[in-house]
């Protein structure tokens, strides 16, 4: 039955995520450094005083103990204290999360969409110079860092044709709200949101082609076209769905590193979501954001792939599971 299957993708999601959680602890805190020292290490304290400090955070206690200490809490859905901002972890990532999700997911949706067209118009003219045109966009495309290509468009359509602000997620001083406020809001998001969807449409632009031209080869197709279907039904409702397994395969790993480059992509833009905020918890070696952060990541990409797993028998019928 389809709930076993979904209970036993649940179970391996919660045992996978509990992995994740104990690698980034590991990782983490064998790390050189401390919060102690990033916050106090460059002051006039005495030794005697930054131990204290570690002792009050629990940060002198043994490696096994903080991490048993770390997991209760997280079962009891507390994230922690964050150490160097004095504020809860949940109440850090409830302010910015929303503000990364407001970039990542509308660019995630274009990449999709465009990726979708530019791959299919490239597999439908294979061998073409549309098709070599297609293919060494999204090569030249796939190639360039997001960070890089944040300057460039800074430089070009902020800087030197001011259509677009450099930085921030609202204009500085600005009143209202209501309309207004989202015109300027979209306004600030067009940069970012252009850096990122451009980035990764030329990952499904590539894998959207090579998936069609794959089922090209096969002999169902064949013997759609000798029961007199169309050339169009055979490749779009044929070929195009088959080929979508693959396309949702990596929709579903890409919500991971769709993080990493939305934070360097933050930081250029100034973006005032969980990008600043990771990248500064990391530096100050602040524990419990930088592990909140890795549980939200964790958590919504096996989400994620668990949704694609479930999704495969909507797409392919052939697909049922057990």
């Amino acid at each position: 039955m389809a709930y076993r299957y979904v209970a036993g993708r649940l179970l391996q999601s919660l045992i996978l995520i509990g992995l994740v959680i104990s690698t980034a602890f590991v990782l983490i805190h064998v790390a050189p450094g401390d919060p102690v020292t990033y916050l106090y290490g460059g002051q006039a304290v005495s030794a005697q005083v930054l131990d204290g400090i570690r002792h009050a955070w629990g940060l002198d206690r043994p490696l096994w103990a903080q991490y048993l200490s770390y997991m209760a809490n997280v079962v009891r859905g507390d994230l922690g204290f964050s150490q160097i901002n004095f504020q809860p972890v949940s109440a850090i990532l409830s302010a910015s999360l929303p503000r990364t999700l407001l970039l990542m997911l509308p660019s995630l949706l274009i990449a999709v969409l465009c990726g979708i067209f530019l791959g299919t118009t490239a597999a439908r003219r294979a061998g073409s110079g549309t098709d070599f045109a297609i293919g060494a966009l999204s090569l030249v495309s796939y190639a360039t860092p997001p960070f890089w290509l944040s300057v460039i468009f800074i430089v070009v359509f902020a800087n030197t044709l001011h259509w677009f602000p450099t930085q921030g997620m609202a204009t500085l001083g600005a009143s209202g709200g209501g309309l207004a406020r989202i015109l300027d809001v979209a306004w600030h998001m067009v940069l970012p949101l252009a850096v990122l969807a451009w980035w990764y449409s030329a990952a499904f632009t590539r894998l959207t082609r090579a998936s069609i031209l794959e089922e090209s080869r096969k002999y169902y197709l064949m013997t759609a076209r000798m029961k007199g279907l169309s050339e169009f039904k055979v490749f779009y409702r044929h070929a195009l769905r088959n080929a979508m397994r693959s396309v949702i395969t990596v929709l579903g790993l890409q919500l991971g590193t769709m993080f990493a480059g939305a934070v360097m992509t933050e930081i250029v833009f100034a973006w005032p979501g969980t990008g600043r905020i990771i990248f500064t918890a990391i530096l100050a070696h602040d524990y419990p954001v930088v592990l909140g952060f890795f549980l939200i990541v964790g958590t919504g990409v096996v989400l994620a792939n668990l949704a694609v797993d479930l999704v495969y028998a909507v797409i392919d019928p052939r697909i049922r599971y057990q």
